[in-house]
């Protein structure tokens, strides 16, 4: 019988943050306890916490999580299985198996808002293939950065320090990039639907908003280190509703709009409102027939947005970001040991 990984648990936060609760979560695992190490890493620049988290493990395995991820108790032992059985099941495939991830969802005890928030970043709609970074879809396959997300995230020690790590310019979207250097490397990362953590979503409309604003920085930036493709189109699909958007308003403004104009619009609303009435049929909340279009259109605008704001950010100062985070103190802390 093959010997169980060692993991290392690492939760970035900032000074003024705790991970109190997730800590204990982890604590409650059903996972050997002297197989698990929890590494606390203190600063302002996630990226670079990150790293230095890692430099300081000594696990088989890196267990990235958010100082609010919480953990249900067979998480480890579930997401150890995947690595010693993927879905071809064959010796080769288990060595290439570089990471394995999950889902995060919404806890039951979220508030009504918050919930909505939750629902709309899981609908296909709103958000493409992403949605399954918060909702089950599927089963065990194999994945890349558009499904696994870092609050839920293993990957094998050895091969994240031979790959060199997370790219410290970026933040978010470390993981997104890190995760595409290793499939064009020939490892294969893994999504397991059942492996799922639990995170508090924004309790307010504007860090709703902002979420998003900064989701959309990120991807452009990650854009700009890795040069343009073909999936990465998919993102600039936001700046498109924005450009016509804006189109419309000047159109508008000019006297010059013609009613032909609007249907693109009324195509976007009808299948907004299709989706969120699914959403309201299977949640029994005839309100987010109402909420859910409203929060597709707002993501989509504040992604569009943020994706404008970090290509431009980047033509005034292409170097800010990786020289705020060689600058930027960190503070490592070792709160359980193997052993």
């Amino acid at each position: 019988m093959e010997a169980l990984p060692t993991i290392s648990i690492i939760f970035p936060r900032k000074p003024d943050d705790t991970a109190e609760e997730s800590i204990q979560a982890v604590l409650q695992s059903t996972y050997p306890h002297h197989l698990l190490e929890i590494i606390e890493v203190i600063g302002q620049h996630p990226s670079k916490q990150r790293n230095l988290g890692v430099a300081a493990a000594q696990g088989d395995l890196i267990y990235f999580l958010d100082n609010d991820s919480i953990v249900p108790p067979a998480l480890f032992s579930g997401v150890v299985k995947d690595y010693l059985k993927p879905p071809d099941d064959s010796d080769a495939a288990v060595k290439r198996i570089a990471g394995v991830g999950g889902p995060n969802l919404t806890p039951e005890t979220d508030g009504f808002l918050q919930k909505t928030f939750g629902y709309a970043l899981a609908s296909p709609f709103a958000h493409f293939t992403m949605c399954a970074r918060y909702t089950p879809m599927g089963k065990l396959r194999y994945a890349g950065e558009k499904e696994l997300i870092l609050c839920n995230l293993s990957l094998r020690r050895e091969v994240f320090l031979r790959e060199g790590g997370f790219n410290e310019s970026l933040y978010p979207n470390e993981e997104n990039e890190f995760m595409n250097r290793l499939r064009a490397r020939g490892y294969h990362l893994l999504y397991d639907p059942e492996a799922v953590v639990f995170r508090s979503r924004r309790n307010r409309c504007r860090a709703f908003i902002r979420q998003l604003f900064t989701y959309g920085r990120g991807r452009a930036e990650q854009i700009l280190v890795e040069g343009m493709s073909l999936s990465a189109l998919l993102f600039f699909l936001p700046l498109g509703l924005l450009g016509y958007l804006g189109g419309l308003t000047l159109l508008l403004l000019g006297g010059l709009l013609r009613w032909w104009m609007l249907l693109p619009l009324a195509l976007y609303a009808g299948l907004a409102v299709l989706a969120a009435l699914q959403t309201a049929v299977r949640q029994r909340q005839p309100l987010l027939v109402l909420l859910l279009p409203l929060w597709s259109l707002l993501m989509h605008l504040a992604y569009g947005i943020g994706l404008l704001y970090g290509l431009s950010r980047h033509a005034w100062n292409p170097f800010k970001q990786a020289q705020q985070a060689s600058s930027e103190a960190v503070e490592v802390v070792v709160r359980k040991q193997l052993g």
